[in-house]
């Protein structure tokens, strides 16, 4: 199963790396990357999302974005989406775990198009949060019914 995560085809990885976020910003990051990276194929539309989310969202006024980001993306090189997923939800204030998963699963379908590794990594992102599954559903539920005849790019 951990081949479905670790999407850098790197066998290689030093058991000595690690990656922890530094706080909760950096991990919503961490969180939100790790999902639209699993496919290997990140699309301008969900990097613009992902920036436009960012920017409406009280909780990174005053934070280096660019900063966090960059951690980021060599961390997900380095370790792959499902150990970064596993480094950043202790990060995550319960109070703000359904809406980060809520702006995953818009991230993810940002593309209009869903592929298998990140279903599977949505479903295992709300576990991680210690989500209720009914409450995951209906999130998901929501997301798709707010994204209804979206025009694709």
């Amino acid at each position: 199963m951990e081949g479905v995560f670790n999407t850098t085809g790197r066998t290689d990885v030093s058991p000595a790396y690690t990656y922890a976020p530094e706080n909760e910003q950096e991990a919503w990051i961490a969180i939100m990357h790790a999902c639209i990276a699993v496919d290997d194929d990140v699309s301008d539309v969900e990097l613009d999302t992902l920036a436009q989310a960012l920017a409406e969202k009280k909780l990174f006024e005053g934070h280096d974005v660019m900063a966090y980001s960059r951690k980021v993306f060599y961390a997900h090189t380095q370790a792959g989406s499902k150990v970064l997923i596993d480094n950043s939800v202790d990060k995550i204030a319960p109070d703000n775990k359904p809406t980060l998963f809520a702006q995953t699963v818009q991230l993810v379908l940002a593309d209009c198009v869903v592929q298998e590794k990140e279903e599977e990594l949505i479903q295992y992102l709300y576990s991680a949060l210690d989500l209720d599954a009914q409450q995951a559903h209906e999130i998901v539920r929501v997301i798709l019914l707010l994204n209804k005849g979206n025009i694709c790019k």
